[in-house]
């Protein structure tokens, strides 16, 4: 630090005014970066609720050692999906983003700490009141799994020893069996004593309809997506009558293996939950088993408080925070420069911009030379690329990703972008040898070259990308999805242009001493594209393992990056991807990380380069 501060002060005398000019484009540059997230903050009123319930009623969802089980995550899980189709069935899109969603806090056992974020402070309360009574769901279904289980057990036994069913319960049970409506995670076994509806105590019955209304939920949210997909398959999302809707649907299966599979599916998840609703119908028509969370019992929901003023938003500390940042960083690198002219060797290198120029356009045509569609290849090639997996994810492998196509593309053409760069600037300086040979000019300049042409080549492809998203947009919700975060397309596409010249730096130079790099490259390139998100989510993969990904892979994150600001958070068919600007820990993580790539690939570079005429 000290001898970065005696370089700024001491060495050449004072700060030249490019070095001051540098130093306030960092300070904007941080701040443009930061403003738009930071200022565009939603108001956020912020309050909780609270569910308690018997540890001892309730043990599965608790280990021996007193922590939640998997079945707690379970229960987690599945309130959270379950209020969310709720609200989507209301026409609520909006469950997710910042200023409209819950938090499950585990607090002591038995206790769990629901928040509730809303617009405004009613709607805090109704979103944690909601969040909380789903959860009281799933903490009784679970209960009334077990119930359910020896239920069926005993049904089991008595339907095999050919006893008729005593009353409408026990039929829906052994529909409920020949169905499999209800999967266990472990197999029914038959009860030795005799059970019936009528000998469960009121808590019970209570827990046994909470399990069907969950089951039930489950089914509801299948049915939805297979649905979704059908109609993804076979263009059958505008028509309104069932009838008519279910006949194209079957013309459609009838040519479509895919399809008929999917529908066979539907039928049967339509069939299921028609048992279980029958079996729920009974319990409640007859046992007035009706949900009240808020009742005190062995679950139930303390209710939330309406908060008194929204969540402070920190703006000023934000911004100053950037502003740190951006000072802080400039600093750096005009004691860098100081030290190494970095801005003598950028001054060479403006010096050949025009022999740049000209092995950009020379490498663009070369790529187009004798084809009858010329450059329109560049609108061409990843709209043919996109239809490929197109094929692959929709018939052969169907995923159930919402708005396919633009998840899609979004990723693919950053990722051709960094497939082309990196093989082309492998190979720039052993390609260009009789060049480095006859005319002095600074190396640095064919890798440029090549990562240039790359980026010129994705910047002619990004219409064609804008018109995948209106048209599958249009086509799927009926108005475009395009957000203003779009503004930071151009910060992503110099972050990830700094890091590919990193690489081009070191393998081109690396590649001039072992020749074999330019055909191991081509493997590589072949295992990173499946280590990086660019056909899936790592939301997927979640854990640690999504987070190594992240660390260890920077286009990882950047084409993650791309797809939050064009495309938005990964959400299952029928629901809707909301863009948001990448969060900002993140990119400056993968900022250091790309900037000592550069440092990195370019120190390499100029060692080796002065022997590039001897070896080639």
């Amino acid at each position: 630090m000290r001898r970065g501060l005696r370089l700024l002060t001491t060495q050449r005398g004072g700060l030249r005014l490019y070095q001051w000019l540098w130093l306030l484009f960092c300070v904007v540059a941080a701040l443009a970066v930061v403003a738009p997230r930071t200022l565009s903050q939603p108001l956020v009123y912020q309050t909780s609720a609270e569910v308690r319930f018997d540890t001892t009623r309730y043990a599965g969802l608790y280990d021996a050692a007193g922590n939640p089980s998997p079945d707690f995550q379970v229960a987690l899980r599945d309130a959270s999906d379950a209020l969310r189709q709720r609200l989507l069935a209301e026409r609520n899109v909006r469950f997710g983003a910042p200023n409209y969603r819950i938090a499950y806090v585990p607090q002591a056992p038995g206790v769990v700490q629901v928040q509730g974020f809303g617009a405004t402070s009613a709607e805090a309360q109704t979103l944690a009141n909601a969040a909380a009574d789903e959860l009281v769901r799933q903490v009784q279904a679970a209960g009334g799994r077990e119930v359910l289980r020896n239920l069926l057990g005993w049904e089991l036994v008595a339907a095999l020893q050919g006893e008729a069913p005593a009353n409408r319960f026990q039929t829906h049970l052994r529909a409920i069996i020949e169905q499999s409506a209800y999967p266990m995670n472990r197999a029914i076994e038959p009860v030795a004593v005799r059970m019936d509806v009528a000998s469960l105590t009121t808590d019970e019955r209570d827990d046994l309809t909470r399990s069907l209304e969950s089951r039930y939920d489950l089914w509801t949210f299948e049915v939805n997506t297979r649905n979704a997909a059908l109609d993804a398959s076979c263009n059958t999302a505008s028509i309104t009558t069932t009838g008519r809707r279910e006949a194209a649907l079957a013309a459609c299966a009838a040519t479509a293996p895919t399809v008929a599979a999917e529908l066979e599916l539907r039928d049967q998840a339509i069939a299921s939950r028609q048992s279980i609703q029958d079996a729920l119908r009974y319990l409640l028509d007859t046992h007035d088993t009706i949900f009240m969370p808020e009742q005190p019992g062995p679950a139930f929901r303390v209710a939330a408080d309406v908060p008194a003023a929204p969540v402070p938003r920190q703006i000023a500390p934000l911004l100053l925070l950037a502003v740190v940042a951006g000072l802080v960083f400039g600093t750096i690198s005009v004691a860098v420069d100081r030290s190494a002219g970095v801005m003598d060797k950028l001054r060479d290198l403006w010096q050949y911009r025009a022999l740049i120029s000209n092995l950009v356009l020379r490498d663009l045509r070369a790529r187009y030379k004798g084809s009858t569609l010329g450059y329109l290849w560049t609108q061409l090639a990843p709209l043919l690329l996109m239809l490929v997996f197109m094929f692959v994810f929709s018939l052969l492998l169907p995923t159930s990703i919402a708005l396919f196509p633009v998840f899609l593309i979004v990723g693919l053409l950053p990722w051709n972008y960094c497939a082309e760069a990196i093989t082309s600037g492998t190979r720039s300086i052993i390609d260009n040898a009789n060049l480095i040979k006859k005319v002095y000019f600074p190396r640095e300049v064919l890798p440029l070259a090549s990562v240039f042409s790359s980026l010129l080549n994705l910047l002619l492809s990004l219409p064609m990308m804008f018109l995948v998203m209106a048209l599958t947009q249009w086509l799927a919700l009926g108005r475009l999805n395009f957000a203003w975060t779009f503004a930071y397309l151009p910060v992503l596409l110099i972050i990830q242009t700094l890091f590919l010249v990193g690489m081009t730096f070191f393998l081109s130079a690396f590649a001039v001493f072992v020749r074999d790099t330019v055909h191991l490259v081509g493997i590589v390139i072949q295992f990173w594209f499946f280590l990086t998100p660019v056909f899936y989510s790592l939301d997927l993969i979640g854990g640690s393992l999504a987070r190594v990904v992240r660390w260890l892979n920077p286009m990882a994150s950047i084409i993650e990056f791309y797809r939050e600001i064009l495309y938005g958070n990964t959400v299952a068919i029928g629901q809707i991807p909301t863009p948001a600007p990448p969060a900002l820990d993140s990119m400056l993580r993968v900022l250091v990380t790309v900037l000592l790539i550069l440092a990195a690939g370019y120190w390499f570079f100029q060692r080796q380069s002065a022997q590039f005429g001897e070896e080639l």
